[in-house]
């Protein structure tokens, strides 16, 4: 027999490892799997001596690898390059040793992984994928078969199962698929009254999952294969075969009880924080640090797409509600990272886009109206778009047909609690509680026989949740039809009625707007709905309207100057707050200067604009954009793209790189970007004539564009001007913007103020309008507010102001009369000018010092 075996004594037994490996890489440098070693004599020498001895050996050679991978204190002081090489070798020989059958016992087999379990914690880049884990199972297979399943043993493969080190999707190419090895541990321990499923990571959602699906008692053998497919949930889509089994199980579990399973994990993972922390590196002489955030770990993500794929038979509003967070939470972004959890996010569309009924579509239009990621808005097109035709319908159509209307009638519904009712309205912007006493007075706290009663809590937490869906949907759907306008829809009476007047969702929005209706004769009115009936701008009744009539929603580009103030003082007489501006709707008309240029426009051109700011407005209103960043990428302009298949047209923002010095953020990106023309194309990429444009898409987009120069410039922003000196090159800009001419929302801005002011009487006889300019008299100084920044100059030397918004709502101006909603610049104006009114009252120091600076 070989010499190299015959040593006995501890020490000597890690020797005996070094000398073979050294034995073998004196032949071949490079050993990737026991199939190498055929031809090596002291391998064959191995191979010869007893199993107990090979057995030993399996050992020796974990624990002479733990002093070859231990850095601080290396017994066997090798190059990173050699400590590769002995470690190849190394789980070679034990890859080849452990494919034979060595007769292991019990506690043989127990003893050897205690050891790799010991190792695994002294060792940080100790990884059990590397060790032969399949063919090691396949020892214990063969002699529970012989000797049968102990009750020490079964708990020692339930706790394996539990390992940290057992949790990875590394598939190594000489080691082991740990999912399978996992697998069929499971397999051995599984019983009919208990599914026994391997941890996750204990950190990420591991303890949760375990606790979960402990509590299933029945079907247990069922569940466990299904959460077995999960886990190997691979590839982009469920297969047809993974579709087939799922369904097959899910009929064995019970779909009601699988389907309670399944939202609990999956409920889980949208409460599961996204984590960050702090990280440090040495560079040169300098510990420097950086934030790392993470959510979930791999072969998490790859189970919970899976528990998603098993989602597709399930349409029911919670299921709906939950893939709904879930598919928001995945696309959450993690600076320097990306998505949260794309795949599992693709998963949730998926699902969505395929489950029965038009819910699910629903739920996807207005997601989309949230997310950033360009390319998951394509992918929900595609579905839309599918399932438009599905449906034999426009996708618009789809998206209105997918509305809940969640049992509410014309915005409002009633909710029992014994003799105590919850009165829910759609109030404004914000949805509305009111708790009704049974003698029918009020009461503003939730009542002691709704708190006292579990069946009434948990009735109420239930309704809590479907309020928190309603302000969503509501909120969506504002936005939703504020995108009709650039469309020009015509709707016919049946739709109209069913989708919108009579909608208990969308009614409180329609029965505020101003619509054209034309009947069969080609007879029109444009016409609003008071007190159940419709009238026309002068408040005449108009009784002509049937169901044969076709319906639009009015806009002012196709309406008479006249027309349209009009229809601003029946809203102001009617005080009548609209939930997206109509009536006061900016409107934008070729200038000459547009009409020399022919192709483009430089109204919205020359503005310094907070690019991330842009970014998120811009994906709000349906256009595409990808922020610049601070290195060479081949870019040093960019283009923000709305296409609007309706018209075949797309609409073009240029934006151009502003290098300003270290303007960007930890990814690099620039905080700032300038914006240049505004450009049409047609479907064959053809610049268009400004004039060949139809007047309400110019109108729309051009809306659009002063929107996002109105909210994201810097112009906006107080403090820019004195931001220590580093906006220095800028000021130019600030100072023009700041207090320039109005935009054409400023315009409009004004035009309210014209008509709101005889009506407050804290500025009355001290407020005037000025050219761009509401001035104010205070007691100390005069000041002038900039009606579109909101900016502000003292006279009589046009010092500046500096008054930072509180973010908090303005009570003082949240109660005042505005025709319509979302006007957060008005409200600036306004509630500067009630500060600056009674100036010897401001107590801020940051204020009174500059009111009373010579």
């Amino acid at each position: 027999m070989f010499s190299l075996f015959k040593k006995k004594k501890e020490n000597q037994k890690i020797d005996n490892v070094e000398s073979l490996v050294q034995s073998i890489i004196k032949q071949r440098h490079y050993v990737y799997s026991a199939n190498d070693l055929r031809e090596i004599e002291a391998y064959n020498a191995l191979k010869k001596e007893s199993k107990s001895f090979q057995k030993e050996f399996i050992v020796d050679a974990l624990h002479y690898l733990e002093h070859v991978l231990d850095k601080e204190n290396q017994i066997f002081k090798k190059n990173n390059d050699d400590t590769y090489k002995y470690r190849l070798v190394t789980y070679a020989i034990s890859n080849g040793l452990m494919r034979r059958n060595l007769d292991y016992s019990e506690k043989e087999w127990i003893d050897m992984f205690q050891s790799i379990r010991d190792i695994s914690k002294n060792i940080k880049n100790f990884s059990l994928s590397d060790f032969p884990v399949n063919y090691a199972v396949q020892q214990i297979e063969r002699y529970i078969k012989k000797e049968g399943l102990s009750e020490p043993l079964s708990s020692y493969i339930k706790s394996m199962l539990q390992w940290d080190i057992l949790n990875t999707s590394h598939s190594g190419y000489w080691g082991s698929d740990l999912k399978k090895s996992a697998s069929k541990l499971s397999k051995i321990v599984q019983s009919d009254d208990e599914v026994v499923f391997f941890s996750l990571k204990t950190e990420d959602i591991g303890d949760a999952v375990n606790t979960i699906i402990a509590d299933s008692k029945k079907n247990c053998n069922e569940l466990h294969q299904l959460l077995y497919l999960t886990y190997d949930a691979t590839g982009s889509k469920p297969s047809k075969k993974f579709q087939s089994q799922i369904d097959d199980l899910i009929k064995v579990i019970g779909k009601n009880e699988y389907r309670k399973l399944a939202q609990d994990i999956l409920s889980n993972v949208i409460n599961h924080p996204i984590t960050e922390k702090i990280r440090k590196y040495n560079y040169g002489n300098e510990v420097n640090e950086y934030k790392e955030y993470t959510f979930l770990c791999d072969p998490s993500k790859q189970f919970i797409k899976g528990i998603v794929w098993t989602m597709t038979p399930y349409s029911d509003k919670e299921t709906l509600i939950i893939l709904s967070k879930l598919l928001e939470k995945s696309y959450t972004k993690m600076p320097g990272v990306g998505p949260a959890a794309a795949a599992i996010g693709n998963a949730c569309i998926y699902v969505m886009g395929n489950m029965r009924g038009k819910d699910g579509l629903g739920a996807l239009s207005r997601i989309k109206l949230k997310l950033k990621q360009n390319n998951v808005k394509k992918a929900i097109d595609k579905y839309l778009e599918l399932g438009a035709k599905k449906y034999n319908v426009s996708v618009e159509e789809l998206k209105e047909m997918s509305v809940p209307d969640f049992q509410l009638v014309n915005g409002t519904k009633s909710i029992d609690f014994d003799d105590y009712k919850l009165n829910i309205s759609i109030d404004g912007p914000k949805l509305s509680q009111q708790w009704i006493k049974p003698d029918g007075t009020t009461i503003k706290s939730v009542p002691s026989i709704v708190k006292n009663s579990i069946k009434h809590s948990n009735a109420l937490k239930e309704l809590r949740k479907e309020l928190k869906e309603i302000q969503k949907t509501y909120s969506s759907q504002k936005q939703r039809i504020d995108n009709q306008f650039i469309l020009n829809r015509t709707w016919d009476f049946e739709a109209f009625e069913k989708y919108y007047l009579n909608h208990g969702l969308v009614s409180p929005i329609a029965s505020k707007l101003i619509w054209t209706f034309e009947n069969d004769k080609g007879k029109k009115s444009d016409v609003i709905l008071i007190d159940e009936e419709w009238q026309d701008s002068e408040g005449n009744s108009v009784e002509w309207i049937d169901d044969k009539c076709s319906i639009k929603l009015w806009h002012p580009v196709f309406a008479s100057e006249q027309e349209i103030v009009d229809w601003r003082d029946r809203m102001l007489d009617l005080e009548l707050k609209q939930p997206i501006k109509q009536a006061f709707r900016e409107l934008y008309i070729l200038t000459d200067a547009e009409i020399n240029t022919r192709s483009y426009s430089n109204r919205m051109a020359a503005h310094i604009l907070k690019q991330h700011q842009f970014n998120a407005l811009a994906g709000l209103r349906g256009w595409k954009y990808s922020l610049m960043g601070a290195y060479d990428d081949g870019r040093d302009s960019e283009t923000c793209n709305k296409y609007l298949p309706e018209y075949k047209i797309t609409a073009e923002y240029w934006i151009d790189e502003l290098n300003d010095h270290d303007a960007f953020n930890d990814a690099g990106i620039w905080l700032y970007m300038a914006t240049d023309q505004v450009k049409f194309k047609n479907e064959d990429n053809e610049l268009m004539d400004l004039v060949d444009v139809p007047k309400i898409v110019f109108s729309e987009v051009m809306r659009d564009v002063d929107l996002f120069v109105g909210v994201c410039s810097v112009g906006n922003d107080p403090e820019w001007r004195d931001n220590g000196g580093e906006r220095q090159t800028h000021r130019d800009y600030w100072t023009s913007y700041s207090f320039g001419d109005l935009t054409e929302i400023a315009k409009t801005r004004k035009t309210i103020l014209e008509r709101l002011l005889p009506r407050l009487s804290k500025l009355k006889g001290k407020a005037t309008i000025d050219g761009k300019f509401l001035i104010v008299e205070g007691s100390l100084r005069t000041y002038k507010i900039h009606i579109g920044s909101g900016n502000i100059l003292m006279e009589p030397n046009d010092q500046y102001l500096c008054i930072i918004p509180s973010r908090s709502t303005n009570k003082a101006t949240d109660r005042l009369f505005i025709p319509f909603e979302g006007d957060k610049g008005l409200s600036i104006v306004l509630s500067k000018a009630f500060l600056l009114a009674e100036d010897t009252k401001i107590e801020d120091t940051t204020i009174t010092s500059q009111i009373n600076r010579n």
